[in-house]
Parts: structure tokens; sequence; C-alpha cells
């Protein structure tokens, strides 16, 4: 029984040490970095949208979303293949690094059927003060 314990508590404490690391990096990179806008945009939309970058240049870039509607998720896009390099589900706001040219693609999905709202992003490349 003394095994599972200390398993159980490892995989806590492994949780809790992961949980500090993404609020740890996030501090970070607002404390220490500048954010410069490279692409903000808003518009009124109605049904299932999505917003689609330029190619973004190797670097780190916070990517923002939001407005009205409901932010399905972010993918990264590889530019030349257009495959899906990361996805993230039910998140607004993150923070992307990278060494090789992407596309950020942005989905959107409307509060209540066949309304219109507004659809936010914003795309900032951070930049050390």
């Amino acid at each position: 029984m003394g095994f599972f314990k200390k398993l159980i508590l490892g995989f806590f404490v492994l949780i809790v040490l992961g949980i500090v690391a993404a609020f740890g990096m996030q501090y970070y990179y607002e404390t220490f970095y500048e954010k410069v806008p490279v692409e903000v945009k808003s518009d009124t939309v109605s049904g299932d949208v999505f917003y689609l970058s330029h190619i973004l240049e190797p670097g780190k870039y916070k990517i923002e979303a939001g407005g009205t509607g409901v932010v399905k998720g972010i993918k990264i896009l590889d530019p030349d293949t257009n495959e899906v390099v990361s996805s993230y589900e039910d998140t607004s706001s993150m923070i992307y690094g990278s060494a090789k040219p992407f596309v950020v693609r942005v989905d959107y999905a409307p509060p209540n059927p066949d309304e219109s709202y507004t659809a936010k992003v914003g795309i900032y490349r951070l930049v050390k003060k």
C-alpha cells in the first residue's frame, strides 16, 4: 500500500510543478518582454468562422483571441503544407515560439445559433525589454 501512496503523491507533485512552471513562464514573458503588435483585428461575423494570419517569422509571439464569440481553438500551421503543427483547444491566450515560420488559425463559434458576434485576434511579437 505504501508504493501506491508514493505514486499518487508523486503524481500530484508533478501536477503542481507543471502549474507553477506555466504561471512562472507567463510571468517571465509579461515582465521581461514587450508586446509589439503584428496583427490586431476585430470584425463582426456570424456562424462558424476562422481567422488565418499571414506567415509569421520565427520568434516568440503572444496570441490573444476573444470577442463576444466562443474561441474554439488556436492552431499553428506549417505555411508550406497547411498541416497542423500544434493545436490548443479551449484557450484564448497563449505564448508560442518557433524557429521556423508559421501561420496562426483561430476558430470561432457564435455564442447563440444564428447570432452575429465580434471576433477579435491579437498577435504580438515578444521582444526583450
